[in-house]
């Protein structure tokens, strides 16, 4: 029997909420590839193809990842999110309405990964201090704009989110979701994907940035 070097695999990624097929696809096509080229979701960038730059991060289970690094026959059976599944009701979300207003979007091509990334660090920390929300975004990288907007971005969602819990009286503030962490060692290929059942189902923080004022353009 003639040696395949180039495997193909069929899977089913569940996006934004969809189930979404994949067939007859490389396994070693990147999570990154398969949204842009395979299921037309062009928000997370390839920025470096290293998962240094933030500018492919997206969401399996909760967790923040760099999308470009991510083997998609992988993510089969799990809950992917990208930034087109940010929006709540066909509008941008809350997060994406305010780095527009202050100034965090520019060129728009870091910004789709900013976004996840500030989604992430709310949903695990609903009030996250200026220098933990710096510790979020050091993994992203931007050559425009800068962070100043982003960081003003949070602080503003944040006050917005808490004025909102304050005015609504009848009912209490759902707990934050804590993003799902995997434990050392976890994942792997699914193995419904080749048709296969498996065995059992820093110091104080320091004011770099200067503001580049009211610049951006919208998202």
């Amino acid at each position: 029997m003639p040696h395949d070097d180039h495997p193909l695999a069929s899977y089913v990624l569940r996006v934004n909420g969809t189930d979404r097929p994949v067939t007859d696809a490389w396994i070693g096509e990147s999570l990154l590839y398969v949204l842009r080229e395979r299921l037309g979701l062009a928000g997370a960038k390839d920025g470096c193809s290293q998962g240094e730059c933030g500018a492919c991060n997206v969401q399996v289970d909760g967790r923040l990842v760099a999308s470009c690094l991510v083997p998609a026959v992988t993510a089969a059976g799990n809950e992917v999110r990208t930034v087109e599944g940010l929006a709540q009701d066909g509008r941008p979300s809350d997060v994406q309405r305010a780095l527009a207003r202050c100034g965090a979007v520019q060129c728009g091509f870091c910004v789709p990964g900013m976004a996840m990334t500030v989604h992430n660090l709310l949903e695990g920390n609903p009030a996250p201090t200026e220098l933990e929300t710096r510790q979020a975004l050091c993994g992203n990288l931007c050559r425009c704009s800068g962070y100043r907007g982003v960081v003003d971005a949070v602080k503003e969602v944040v006050a917005e989110r808490e004025a909102y819990d304050e005015d609504d009286e009848d009912g209490e503030a759902d707990p934050p979701r804590i993003p799902h962490q995997a434990g050392p060692g976890a994942g792997g290929v699914n193995p419904s994907a080749f048709g296969v059942t498996g065995p059992g189902d820093q110091p104080q923080d320091q004011p770099y940035d200067q503001s580049h004022g009211q610049d951006g353009g919208q998202a």
